[in-house]
């Protein structure tokens, strides 16, 4: 028995297959997307500077989150601690050791060891947080 597709019913086909593919890719939530290891890239200022970076990564997985910073003497320090995220608001809390370490100023510095992020943007490859007017910038890693 053989079957005939014609023109029509093919490209009726493909118009479907796309639609069922965005939707199982549009399933994915931030949660699932933000799992991942992120190389930050870039430190954008309100007043339209900006700063590369290629020395820190944050790494998400399952609610634990890890920083990883690059010495300049070719070591790196590990920052540990837990992350949330409540919509387009992430969290990350260090573990208290983690803000008496002598680099956590130059590479963190956040504030009682925790940063609270807007998610400006998130794909498979690139990851957009913001915090008080500075955009950082990662790329999956």
């Amino acid at each position: 028995m053989e079957i005939f597709i014609n023109t029509k019913q093919s490209g009726c086909l493909i118009g479907c297959l796309c639609i069922v593919l965005l939707s199982i890719t549009s399933c994915l939530n931030d949660e699932q997307r933000l799992v991942n290891k992120w190389q930050l890239r870039q430190y954008q200022y309100s007043d339209g500077s900006t700063r590369r970076e290629d020395s820190v990564f944050y790494n998400f997985q399952k609610g634990s989150f890890s920083a990883v910073c690059l010495l300049p003497d070719n070591t790196y320090r590990d920052y540990y601690g837990n992350y949330s995220l409540q919509d387009a608001t992430l969290t990350i809390t260090l573990l208290p050791e983690a803000v008496t370490d002598g680099h956590y100023g130059r590479y963190l510095g956040w504030e009682h060891g925790e940063r609270t992020f807007t998610i400006g943007g998130l794909t498979a490859s690139s990851l957009l947080l913001e915090h008080a007017g500075v955009r950082y910038l990662f790329r999956a890693y």
